[in-house]
């Protein structure tokens, strides 16, 4: 029901709604970089699709994007475009091998990098508990960036814990 609700907001304008989920309405405003500040959460899967890259600036003008799934999707370009108030970001089958330094991590809740090629990654936390499971991290870079306290990090089925 919440679906048709969302849907109905702009039936013919995908770019002006809230939310975006639906495969071919999502690609094309990605695609054609018509993303806007309206769209707070869009999810992405091409787990099962043929492969398509995808511009980091397709996300520049989604201000207000707090919750980001992006499975199994290739992208190319700087991560600074990434929407800064980005709260859970889901990116299965990551394909790089360490997460961009410029990608936009201070306001983010979970990160789930879930059946990904990560190897290593300049992150530390304040989390003692997080501390104790990050073996992906033997020194920490003078740089590091720090994630909140309570922010829950997945790194299941990657290439480092296989």
């Amino acid at each position: 029901m919440g679906r048709f609700i969302v849907h109905q907001e702009y039936p013919y304008k995908p770019w002006k709604r809230s939310r975006l989920w639906h495969h071919e309405e999502t690609l094309k405003v990605l695609k054609k970089n018509k993303g806007t500040e309206k769209i707070l959460g869009l999810a992405l899967d091409m787990q099962r699709r043929e492969k398509e890259k995808i511009k980091t600036d397709a996300f520049r003008n989604m201000d207000n994007l707090m919750l980001l799934q992006l499975n199994y999707v290739q992208i190319s370009g700087s991560y600074e475009n990434f929407p800064k108030e980005l709260r859970w970001l889901c990116m299965h089958g990551f394909f790089l091998k360490s997460i961009p330094s410029n990608l936009p991590m201070e306001n983010l809740v979970a990160l789930d990098m879930s059946y990904s090629n990560i190897e290593s990654f300049d992150i530390c936390c304040s989390n003692p508990r997080l501390q104790k499971r990050q073996k992906l991290i033997e020194s920490y870079p003078k740089d590091k960036r720090n994630l909140k306290s309570r922010c829950i990090m997945n790194m299941e089925y990657s290439a480092q814990f296989m």
